[in-house]
């Protein structure tokens, strides 16, 4: 949902862009072809969700990685999406019509369309890695100062994201948000992605939640079958809730605690997971460690390579989409009573 009534928000996109090619790789000689930078000031910039003008509390959800390495009609290569091409977006339409059905219900569904790096962009080095994603987390902060001053009009709010999207929420928590605004936050979920020990020490606002009701708060997980399909590229992690009892430490959430995941067709519809799962934190990689699924249904040849057979990443929404959803009512409960 975008802003209703919008002004023209006075950024000079040729400035902008010209400041993400030199954060892109001034120091290291790394080029890209890029497309326009999105300006947030345009409704089609933004994800068209049903405006609910009576909810008190916002969502800014950020998409996951759903564009992989493409190529224009002149033959070049393109690490990063193309935010005004129909087929791309609707690639990520998928994901956020997924979010939207997860936190629209509780508040107003703000999500951006960003030059989000590719599937591949997370196979090469780190340090290259890191230089794609500057560009598109530029972006994001672009997308979360247009919300914060033509949107929130003072609100609580809910920070939230998947995969690279759950990457922006961590570095929005790190290097964005204001303590006046970290006020106003009812949460964080962040899904799909690591934080390090590190982090939590440098920086204040990386607050990792301890149950249920706690607000302003960073709330993780990564699912696995075992320890062993632990994603190369979430090594390291020291933050992680069981979203089934919302412990942080190894005790065994039960199939009986597991209201339910639930998953769209094609069409929309929906499907309840008719059989339960369990689900306990492995205390070595911070990781959950999930039972009552068969490694098969979710595994993904083409991302092998990132999230090997029993690791569920692609379904960190899905799998406990009842009980975040029940979660987020408490949340939001807590922080209206504080």
């Amino acid at each position: 949902m975008s802003c209703k009534n919008k002004t023209t928000c006075g950024i000079r996109m040729a400035l902008w862009l010209s400041a993400l090619l030199f954060a892109a790789g001034c120091s290291s000689g790394a080029r890209y072809d890029l497309t326009a930078a999105p300006d947030y000031s345009l409704a089609a910039m933004w994800f068209d969700a049903p405006a609910d003008t009576s909810a008190s509390v916002d969502v800014f959800y950020i998409a996951p990685t759903c564009i992989w390495d493409w190529q224009d009609q002149d033959g070049r290569t393109y690490h990063h999406m193309d935010t005004d091409n129909p087929k791309q977006r609707d690639r990520v339409d998928g994901s956020l019509r997924l979010a939207h059905a997860l936190f629209g219900r509780h508040g107003r569904f703000y999500a951006p369309y960003y030059r989000q790096v590719t599937m591949e962009s997370w196979t090469v080095a780190p340090d290259e890695t890191e230089r794609r994603y500057a560009l598109a987390h530029q972006d994001v902060v672009r997308a979360f100062d247009y919300y914060m001053t033509h949107c929130n009009a003072g609100r609580p709010f809910i920070l939230a994201g998947h995969s690279q999207g759950a990457k922006a929420v961590i570095e929005l928590l790190k290097h964005t948000l204001t303590p006046q605004q970290h006020e106003r936050m009812v949460a964080a979920y962040a899904f799909g992605y690591a934080v390090g020990r590190q982090e939590l020490e440098r920086y204040p606002l990386l607050r990792p939640a301890r149950d249920s009701l706690d607000c302003g708060v960073l709330i993780c997980y990564n699912s696995v079958s075992a320890p062993e399909a632990v994603s190369p590229l979430l090594g390291g992690n020291a933050v992680c809730i069981n979203p089934l009892n919302w412990r942080t430490d190894t005790t065994y959430a039960p199939a009986g605690r597991h209201l339910g995941a639930v998953f769209f067709d094609a069409e929309g519809g929906t499907d309840t997971l008719r059989h339960r799962i369990g689900a306990r934190i492995d205390e070595a990689t911070r990781t959950l460690i999930v039972d009552g699924l068969d490694d098969e249904d979710y595994y993904i040849p083409s991302i092998g390579e990132l999230f090997p057979k029993g690791n569920y990443h692609v379904q960190e929404l899905n799998l406990y989409f009842l009980n975040v959803q029940r979660n987020l009512e408490q949340r939001i409960a807590a922080f209206r009573s504080e």
